[in-house]
């Protein structure tokens, strides 16, 4: 509470009360099924096509269902996707042993010194080529390269990488924040035993025999930067006795000087031996380094690369050499298809992912023998456990579905968050090409799935959830054909069945003709997709909305504040065209309140209870028109 402790004027803001519920998206989808590429047990958030190949590669073929199923779903409107690649047994290439050895030379020059694999298994990997193509004291470029049968183009490249950690430009921060095909890393033999490997850091003068130290150096400054710890500037006092008789003189007040700069520098040495002076930095270490700046002393001393002087950095040894040729990329391996047990601890993860509505399960489908599908189980497991989203479910291929009987066979299953379209759809084939491979099928045949879910994004997007994802505004993009033609007597087999037929009409071309749930039986209640959906978007959007109320004081204020949020979503809603009745006394009602909704034994639990009820809109699937004669009156 605020004190008034003396007289004057006091201005405070105090609360409305109103906490606007946003609407949460509708159209993300989850993908998630076998591919040869692309992080395995991940989900991972793509926006596009575009994106989707810079994380997975382009579609490898013609039985890649995640990949045909991505694309199929961004072509029909679909925005946002969660692409999870599941797979057993696969392994990323890796760059053989020795094959990027350490300068020539050097204690590093007989091993490996990075170790570099593909940045996500399979064999895709083996295409890949790495060269060291530059190095320059401690510093060095990298070029990756994939190979295109007897070609190979440059796909990447990095220049100034460092094997310092503490460098801007550390191969494995630079290399692993930016590269779309390899990891890198230190190999084992760095990691195991590093201070074999990486140098004392020195910085060694020219040749010093002409110069006269007895008159010029007193009272002179010497900049130098000691193990990456940053530029520092000592100046040389007077020697005993007024001047320096020699370099040993230098070389003995250069290191006080220096280690007098604090406790980081107590390993600093500095010698002068064969008319040479010698600056050491005292570790061994990757960082380890002298770097003498530019000066007049570091010109009459003759110390750092410009004055003709040498610096060898701690990482001179590992600093990859040279290489003739690009060092090609082995062992990788696409493994194999995954089980139930990886779609089950995949499902456990996706939980954790609030925002996904739509899931899809490219490779998998209902199979004819009714012997049922146990991924498909967990998915509709996990749906029904959110309550937040549905799973399209495919039908199997090549199996034509022309009456009720073969419906019931598939054993389908009867969850109110599922739905399924079929027939198979014909697509045209991404690896035909008349010139270069004409021996191919030039059509392909790809779940409906993928086609039915990106319309449901696009029409979201357009109309609104409520809004039934078919008809003639529906249309199917990419489609060549239909596996099984619908006729107006077939789908009166399967609709009823809960099954969403995909059709050619005429003047209107490929649609999506059916918006059922596969709960039209066993709960008719939720018997329209758009009714289900329309109620996950409430139930989420509330949900997320209203968080503020934990721990509130549950008293008439607060129910009062969650009649009045909640009934403006509501009204929003209803003002939209969400649901039915001409005033919004019809459509919907929010209660919440003392002997309404609660009793005080529910007060006296921590309970605040909300009732919201909505009168969904339900479409229009049968439009029927009567004709009548009007007989002539007399």
């Amino acid at each position: 509470m605020p004190s008034y402790l003396h007289p004057g004027v006091y201005v405070e803001e105090i609360p409305s009360g109103a906490k606007p519920i946003e609407g949460v998206s509708t159209s993300v989808a989850a993908l998630v099924g076998y591919t040869t590429e692309g992080p395995i047990g991940e989900a991972t958030l793509v926006h596009s096509w575009d994106e989707f190949k810079a994380r997975f590669g382009e579609i490898h073929s013609a039985t890649d269902h995640l990949g045909l199923a991505a694309f199929n779903f961004f072509l029909n409107g679909g925005r946002d996707a969660y692409i999870a690649r599941l797979a057993q047994n696969a392994a990323a290439s890796t760059l053989p042993a020795a094959r990027m050895p350490g300068r020539a030379a050097g204690s590093a020059s007989a091993i490996n010194v990075l170790a570099i694999t593909a940045n996500s298994a399979g064999a895709w990997g083996n295409t890949l080529r790495v060269r060291v193509t530059a190095n320059d004291g401690y510093r060095f470029a990298l070029e990756v390269s994939q190979a295109e049968g007897a070609d190979s183009s440059v796909v990447e490249s990095f220049s100034n990488l460092s094997m310092d950690s503490s460098d801007a430009g550390y191969v494995l921060t630079v290399v692993n924040g930016s590269s779309r095909y390899i990891k890198a890393d230190l190999s084992s033999d760095l990691k195991a035993t590093p201070a074999t490997f990486f140098k004392n850091a020195t910085s060694v003068s020219g040749d010093l025999s002409a110069l006269v130290f007895t008159t010029v150096l007193a009272g002179m400054t010497l900049t130098l930067n000691v193990d990456n710890l940053g530029a520092k500037s000592v100046t040389l006092g007077a020697a005993p006795g007024g001047t320096y008789d020699s370099g040993g003189e230098v070389a003995a007040e250069i290191q006080a000087r220096v280690r007098a700069l604090g406790d980081a520098y107590g390993a600093f040495t500095c010698a002068f031996a064969g008319n040479q002076l010698t600056l050491t930095s005292g570790s061994d270490s990757a960082a380890s380094s002298v770097l003498v700046r530019p000066g007049a002393l570091a010109t009459l001393l003759k110390l750092g690369k410009g004055a003709g002087g040498t610096e060898i950095h701690g990482t001179q040894d590992v600093v990859p050499a040279l290489m003739a040729v690009a060092e090609a990329l082995t062992g990788g391996a696409d493994g194999d298809a995954p089980g139930v047990d990886d779609y089950a601890d995949f499902f456990a993860k996706l939980k954790r992912v609030r925002d996904v509505n739509i899931v899809l399960l490219p490779g998998q489908f209902m199979p004819a023998d009714g012997t049922g599908n146990p991924a498909i189980d967990a998915a509709i497991a996990h749906c029904e456990a959110m309550a937040s989203r549905m799973l399209l479910v495919d039908p199997p291929p090549g199996h034509e579905l022309d009456q009720s009987a073969t419906v019931s066979a598939l054993g389908l299953p009867t969850s109110t968050y599922t739905a399924l379209y079929y027939p198979w759809v014909k697509m045209a084939n991404p690896f035909y090409n008349r010139d270069t491979n004409p021996n191919v099928p030039t059509t392909l045949s790809v779940a409906p799935s993928p086609f039915a879910a990106g319309v449901w994004a696009r029409t979201d997007g357009t109309r609104g959830v409520w809004k039934a994802p078919a008809g003639v505004e529906a249309t199917v993009r990419g489609m060549a054909g239909l596996e099984f033609t619908v006729e107006d007597g077939d789908q009166d087999q399967l609709n009823p069945e809960g099954v969403n037929c995909l059709r050619k009409l005429p003047s209107y071309g490929a649609v999506v003709w059916g918006t059922r749930t596969l709960s039209t039986k066993a709960n008719p209640e939720w018997r329209y997709v758009p009714v289900r959906r329309t109620a996950i978007y409430i139930e989420s959007s509330i949900y997320n909305g209203i968080q503020w109320a934990v721990f509130e004081p549950n008293d008439h204020r607060l129910w009062s504040s969650l009649r009045a949020n909640v009934g403006a979503f509501m009204d929003g809603l209803f003002r939209a065209g969400a649901f039915q009745g001409q005033k919004s006394s019809d459509a919907y009602f929010v209660r919440c309140g003392l002997g309404d909704t609660m009793t005080q034994d529910d007060i006296d639990r921590g309970q605040v209870i909300a009732i919201v009820g909505f009168a969904p809109l339900k479409p229009a699937e049968f439009v029927i028109v009567r004709i009548q004669q009007k007989v002539g009156q007399s």
